[in-house]
């Protein structure tokens, strides 16, 4: 089984490209090479594939906190998991119920209100995933630039201590501490916890 994601930047016209369009490639490359494993299309669109599952949320919701680091811009995500039965050397020629899941999460964004939607073989997993999901959009969709930016760093970073993290950016522990508990993010690290653990109950 493996991943996919299907996404795109929200309000991109509202930013020059030259402003994000560095970031997103810099994420989508830690997961490997253009084309074959990640592509943009129409402009604004991306298409990633993840070989492991587990990792999905956590590329997710970094993504999200690294393009919100530039107000107004956010990220709508459909995540697809299962197979791949045809591959070549372009990801967007590839298929799979990972491709059509993920293609049916991210037309289903606008009808279910929600920025990051999951679709899996396991409707009791995507049920509950989702409503997770629902949940802690309600407070991710409400970063603001430094909130996001610190979420991020603290992602890439977790070797880090909040003094360190705040020397990388010029401010005090207690200002990396306070975007921090603005962020809830002890909530979404206990998702981010939660979702590989729940997801080895349905592959094992």
């Amino acid at each position: 089984m493996i991943a996919i994601i299907t996404g795109d930047i929200k309000d991109s016209r509202m930013v020059p490209a030259e402003k994000w369009m560095g970031l997103l490639k810099a994420e989508l490359r830690i997961w490997g090479k253009t084309g074959e494993d990640w592509d943009i299309y129409r402009g604004d669109s991306f298409q990633l594939k993840l070989p492991d599952p587990a990792d999905l949320l956590q590329v997710a919701i970094s993504m999200k906190a690294r393009i919100k680091s530039i107000a107004p811009l956010d990220i709508r995500m459909g995540i697809g998991l299962g197979d791949e039965n045809f591959r070549s050397k372009r990801l967007l020629e590839n298929n799979g119920t990972a491709y059509i899941h993920s293609g049916e999460a991210f037309e289903n964004l606008s009808k279910s209100n929600q920025a990051l939607l999951i679709k899996s073989p396991f409707d009791v997993f995507d049920q509950e995933i989702n409503l997770m999901l629902k949940l802690a959009l309600t407070v991710m969709d409400e970063w603001t630039e430094n909130s996001a930016r610190t979420v991020y760093l603290v992602m890439k970073h977790p070797e880090k201590t909040q003094r360190e993290l705040g020397e990388m950016e010029g401010i005090s522990q207690h200002a990396i501490s306070a975007r921090l508990t603005r962020a809830r993010f002890d909530a979404i690290s206990a998702l981010l916890d939660y979702f590989p653990r729940k997801l080895e109950m349905y592959l094992s």
